[in-house]
C-alpha cells in the first residue's frame, strides 16, 4: 500500500471508509428529513395503509412497499418477480434492514457528521424546491392569453430561417476535385450518380456512410465550414453541383438535394415551448421572492475580503488557471489552397 492507494489501485481504505460512512449517514438523515417524527410503536403508522412490519417505534407500511414496487412499473418483467408472497417478503426484509442500518448510524452519530449534513442539505433544498414552487407551480396552469402575448411579442424568435440541404464529395487533391466536379456536374439530375460517386471518392468518415449527406443548415450554421455554405447558399435549383470549395478539411463537391423557406412556426407549434418558458420564468421569480422573504428573518453577513482571497485551484491538467486579465490567443486553422479553375 502507498500514499493513499491500495491493492489493485483501490482507493485506500480510509477513504473508502470515508464514502462508506457518507452513504450510511446520508440514509439516515434523509429517513429523519424527509419522514415525520417516528411515532410511538402501536398509534399508528406514519404512511397510510396496514402495518407490515416495526423496527423499534418506526412502523413500515403497505404504502412504503408499494413505493419501492412503483419504481419498476416500467419494466414489467422486473416487477412480476415480486408477484409472489416470498418475493414481497425479501423486499420488506430490504426495508427493514434499511432502517436497522439507519437506526444503528443515528445511535452511533453520524448524523452529525459534516459530509452527510451537506449531503442532506442538498436534499433538503431539493424537496424544498420541488414542494413549494415546481409543484405549485405547472405549466399546465399558465394562463392561454399569456402563451398568446409572448408568442406576439416575441414572433421574431419563433422564425425558422432559410435552410438548405446539400450532399458532399470531400477529397484532399485539387485536381482530384476538379475532375469529380466535372463527372458530377454532366450527370447532375442522376442522384444514384452521385452517390456512386460518393462511395468511390469521398474521404470524409462522418457523411460518406450516410451518401455525403450533410443534412439541414440554415446560414449561420458553425457546423460546415463558411465557404462550403456559402457556396451551399449561392446554388438555385434542386441537383444544382457545385465546387470545388477550398476548406481547411480540404475540396468539397456539393449538391444541392432540398430548400426549406424561412417560415413563422405557428402557435399550436411552439405552445408548449413557450410554456416552458414562461414556467421557468416563474419559477424563478417563486425562488427570488422565497430568497428575499428568508432575507428579511434571517441574518445574512458578507465578507468580502475574505472572499478576495480565495484562489481558483488547478486545472484538470495540473496547470495554473488563466487570470480575467490574462489575453487569450487562438490559432486560426491553415487553409487549404484554392485550387485553379
Amino acid at each position: 500500500m502507498r500514499d493513499g492507494v491500495g491493492v489493485a489501485g483501490r482507493p485506500h481504505l480510509c477513504h473508502a471508509n470515508r464514502m462508506r460512512r457518507c452513504l450510511l449517514c446520508l440514509a439516515a438523515l434523509v429517513l429523519c428529513a424527509c419522514k415525520p417524527s417516528p411515532a410511538p410503536a402501536g398509534k399508528g403508522a406514519s404512511r397510510p395503509g396496514p402495518v407490515l412490519a416495526r423496527v423499534d417505534d418506526t412502523e413500515i407500511t403497505a404504502a412504503d412497499l408499494q413505493e419501492v414496487l412503483a419504481r419498476y412499473s416500467h419494466t414489467p418483467f422486473v416487477l412480476a418477480r415480486y408477484s409472489t408472497p416470498e418475493k414481497k417478503k425479501e423486499l420488506l426484509d430490504g426495508l427493514v434492514r434499511y432502517e436497522l442500518m439507519a437506526r444503528e448510524a443515528i445511535r452511533r452519530g453520524y448524523d452529525r457528521d459534516p459530509d452527510v449534513q451537506r449531503i442532506a442539505k442538498r436534499q433538503m433544498v431539493a424537496q424544498f424546491e420541488k414542494r413549494e414552487i415546481n409543484d405549485k407551480l405547472r405549466a399546465e396552469d399558465i394562463p392561454s392569453a399569456d402563451v398568446e402575448k409572448y408568442y406576439r411579442e416575441h414572433q421574431p424568435e419563433f422564425v425558422r430561417p432559410e435552410e438548405i440541404r446539400v450532399s458532399q464529395i470531400l477529397v484532399r487533391d485539387a485536381a482530384a476535385a476538379r475532375r469529380i466536379t466535372a463527372e458530377a456536374k454532366s450527370r447532375r439530375s442522376d442522384a444514384k450518380s452521385f452517390r456512386d460517386l460518393v462511395e468511390r471518392y469521398s474521404e470524409d468518415p462522418d457523411s460518406k456512410p450516410r451518401a455525403g449527406d450533410l443534412t439541414f443548415f440554415d446560414r449561420k450554421t458553425t457546423r460546415e465550414p463558411k465557404a462550403l455554405v456559402e457556396a451551399a447558399f449561392a446554388m438555385d435549383k434542386v441537383n444544382d453541383v457545385a465546387g470545388p470549395i477550398a476548406s481547411d478539411k480540404g475540396f468539397h463537391i456539393l449538391k444541392l438535394t432540398d430548400r426549406r423557406p424561412e417560415m413563422t412556426r405557428p402557435l399550436a407549434e411552439v405552445k408548449g415551448e413557450i410554456q416552458r418558458r414562461l414556467l421557468d420564468q416563474m419559477r424563478a421569480q417563486k425562488k427570488r421572492e422565497l430568497v428575499e422573504e428568508a432575507r428579511k428573518a434571517i441574518r445574512v453577513e458578507i465578507y468580502e475580503q475574505e472572499l478576495a482571497k480565495i484562489a481558483l485551484p488547478p486545472t484538470a491538467d495540473g496547470g495554473q488557471p488563466l487570470s480575467a486579465k490574462t489575453p487569450v490567443t487562438i490559432s486560426a486553422p491553415t487553409g487549404a489552397s484554392t485550387p485553379k479553375p
